[in-house]
């Protein structure tokens, strides 16, 4: 079409410029259709790739929470403190955060000592795990854990009571580096974009103070 209309036009630019705007239209014509084709195939890639993270996110999507207990699935009278994985996939813990009564605890030998009189001299002897690193899906860290025995009645018997004033926060990551925060006040973990800054950290040796961050 355009080289009829050069044709037409001939060597005189006035005549030739009469039929610039049906050149400019047949252009359009052809640009369009093709602009709006490649508009239509971005969006389809995106749309994939957007489905595609969301079924590997799903895939792997951790869903921590807290427990606590007074016995274990074999009767024995033991009060544990524990995070569990619910999800489907590892859960890749960065902080946890444990109050007893409005009070941050350093570490579960401080929490024995405030909540139960427990004796700096004679200290009771627990079980105790790290509060960080990964938890498998189905996995349950119990991070104390304190048998009751002869020797130990007394502490035991108070922290049966004073195991309901605490509260445990902790901040996890799936490998994708999505993150969430749960509260043992609220029902459901909070996405984040990442792992807050300022907690005070709960760790599981009284000694020496690490140099982990909440937000790492």
């Amino acid at each position: 079409m355009t080289d009829k209309l050069l044709q037409k036009a001939g060597a005189d630019p006035q005549r030739w410029l009469k039929f610039l705007p049906a050149m400019m239209v047949g252009h359009m014509l052809v640009t369009i259709p093709t602009f709006v084709i490649s508009l239509a195939l971005a969006y389809a890639t995106f749309v994939q790739a957007d489905a595609t993270r969301k079924m590997q996110m799903s895939d792997s999507w951790p869903y921590v929470s807290y427990g606590t207990s007074n016995v274990t699935p074999e009767r024995e009278t033991l009060i544990s403190f524990s995070l569990t994985n619910e999800g489907v996939g590892p859960a890749r813990l960065k902080a946890v955060e444990f109050v007893y009564d409005g009070r941050p605890m350093d570490n579960p030998r401080r929490f024995l000592q405030t909540c139960c009189g427990d004796d700096r001299r004679d200290p009771t002897n627990f079980m105790s795990s790290p509060v960080n690193g990964v938890i498998r899906p189905g996995e349950a860290v119990h991070f104390i854990a304190l048998p009751k025995r002869a020797d130990n009645g007394a502490i035991w018997d108070r922290l049966e009571t004073e195991r309901w004033k605490v509260t445990v926060r902790a901040c996890y990551c799936s490998i994708f580096d999505d993150c969430w925060v749960m509260d043992s006040r609220r029902q459901d973990p909070q996405p984040v974009k990442s792992c807050p800054a300022g907690w005070h950290l709960f760790e599981e040796r009284p000694f020496p103070a690490t140099a982990r961050k909440a937000n790492g």
